[in-house]
């Protein structure tokens, strides 16, 4: 590259601007060091500053819980067996190329990722502006911007219907992921409806959980982004009513519940918020993806 190239190019870059590359339907990692001891984390855009990991680094780097507070046993259906016991502290993590700082950590005693140490939050790492490099920049590639909650806040807010849905950008998911509530917005607003076929979606090692796909209308968006090959969280009951043939998650009546209910007022409603988190389906579509701290957006550039 020529000086003058170069210069140009350092001169428009903004200050404290990073890139990180994403081999194509990969994931991206960052090496850390936790005192003294080496590991390896999956880089995630969807949650806030902090570190989760597997339980044998923690031990390996001899890691205390914080006082009294610092264990606790939660249940889910997003965790393996629905329980799961959760240390926590604040720890000194070193990502590699960054000056160590203190980050919530929480380690847990079922597996949280099977090709990785731990996830870390693109968020811990002290960047105004970081950029995900998925691909080469394309012709056809247009510009967005999804405001986020907060400078320092993973997830987004957009209100369809009579709901406001929390929106999350999440590489890990091969097709974007809607819970109950978010579902019966979009499909009241005439955006998307269900189809007859069923799957799991495997958020952590040892989880699969049943889906039910769904069919976007033409046009249908986002946070004006496309809605692609999306698919709405069901219980074990109703993938069964679908599909006789479908496997069981693992999850069960009991923490499985992640449909709604409607009283005679329909805008009054039950079950977990709305929720969904965008996936491959659509990020794939995208050369970058920028978290862009001081305009407290993601900046992403794509093609659909």
């Amino acid at each position: 590259m020529k000086p003058l190239v170069l210069a140009a190019l350092l001169l428009a870059a903004p200050a404290g601007a990073a890139e990180i590359l994403v081999p194509q339907g990969q994931q991206a990692y960052q090496d850390i060091i936790i005192k003294d001891q080496p590991m390896r984390a999956r880089l995630a855009l969807g949650f806030d500053a902090a570190l989760i990991l597997n339980l044998e680094p923690a031990q390996r780097a001899n890691l205390k819980i914080f006082p009294l507070i610092g264990k606790q046993t939660f249940k889910d259906a997003l965790i393996p067996g629905g329980r799961a016991l959760f240390r926590f502290n604040i720890v000194r993590v070193a990502p590699k190329g960054y000056e160590s700082r203190r980050i919530p950590t929480v380690w847990v005693d079922k597996p949280i990722a099977d090709d990785a140490d731990g996830i870390l939050s693109a968020f811990a790492l002290d960047q105004e502006v970081l950029t995900f490099r998925l691909r080469p920049d394309a012709p056809g590639d247009r510009a967005y911007a999804l405001p986020r909650k907060g400078t320092n806040s993973a997830s987004m807010q957009t209100r369809v219907a009579d709901e406001k849905i929390r929106v999350t950008l999440e590489l890990n998911a091969p097709e974007t992921i809607l819970n109950a509530r978010a579902y019966e917005a979009l499909a009241e607003a005439g955006m998307v409806r269900k189809q007859r076929s069923v799957g799991l979606w495997r958020p952590f090692p040892g989880v699969a959980l049943p889906i039910q796909r769904l069919e976007a209308r033409d046009g249908a968006t986002l946070m004006g982004l496309p809605i692609r090959n999306a698919a709405v969280r069901i219980t074990e009951a109703e993938a069964k009513r679908i599909d006789a043939e479908a496997e069981a998650g693992t999850s069960t009546a009991e923490d499985d519940e992640d449909a709604i209910t409607v009283t005679a007022d329909r805008r009054k409603k039950s079950g977990r918020s709305p929720w969904v988190l965008i996936g491959r389906d659509t990020l794939d579509r995208c050369s970058t993806i920028t978290l862009d701290r001081p305009a407290k957006l993601w900046r992403l550039a794509c093609s659909f």
